[in-house]
């Protein structure tokens, strides 16, 4: 098997647990709007697919889905998020020894999210400064949404590392899509906001149950 040379993460989920911001700020846009707000196992459920597709399955499960409604609540989201995103955002246990552990063994390490891009960045400056990432990338169009391997493969050759030699760390089922549809290692965590089962089903090659199991699978491949 080829040495792995470097990663990419995903963020919200993997690296950070952000779920409390984005269920205040997306029930605040539902309020504006006279629909009552969703729980927060249900944003657990439906996050991961980028904003648009957040507010398509709320605004479904209210029973309140057009493509009116649908187009206000993405508009008033961004507002709506930069108010709040720092709030209660923090990285899990043990991701900064994970990310220290890699950074000093020279792996090169980069980030891709379906959340926007503009978010995405800041998140990285604000929690990750003391780590230096070769490619950070949020979303900045739908058709790029993982699983859709383009932004990958494009990170990849920014790291200047084949992808064979990349494993790709997620929390959801299209992180571990995007790894396959770029050959690269598709390892999953088990602390994210997807359902572990479903995760396993797509047989992942690694899962992590701690940010340093890492360690072991490198030692180990």
């Amino acid at each position: 098997m080829p040495r792995v040379e470097g990663f990419i993460f995903d963020l919200d989920g993997t690296l950070l647990d952000t779920l409390d911001d984005i269920v205040d700020a997306g029930n605040s846009v539902l309020s504006q709007l006279g629909i009552t707000p969703v729980d927060k196992e249900h944003y657990r459920e439906f996050i991961g697919d980028g904003v648009n597709e957040l507010f398509r399955k709320l605004l479904e499960y209210r029973k309140a889905l057009s493509e009116e409604k649908l187009q206000i609540c993405v508009s008033l989201m961004k507002e709506a998020y930069s108010k709040n995103y720092l709030n209660k955002t923090r990285p899990y246990d043990g991701i900064y020894e994970m990310l220290d552990y890699l950074y000093r063994n020279n792996y090169k390490l980069s980030i891709l999210s379906n959340k926007q891009h503009f978010f995405t960045n800041e998140l990285v400056k604000h929690f990750f400064s003391n780590f230096k990432f070769v490619v950070v990338r949020g979303i900045e169009s739908s058709e790029d949404r993982k699983p859709n391997p383009r932004l990958a493969i494009e990170i990849a050759n920014t790291m200047g590392i084949p992808p064979q030699k990349i494993m790709f760390v997620g929390d959801s089922i299209n992180d571990i899509i995007t790894a396959r549809n770029c050959e690269m290692i598709p390892v999953g965590v088990s602390w994210g906001f997807k359902n572990y089962e479903e995760i396993l089903s797509y047989k992942p090659s690694y899962i992590l149950n701690n940010p340093m199991d890492i360690r072991r699978i490198l030692e180990e491949y």
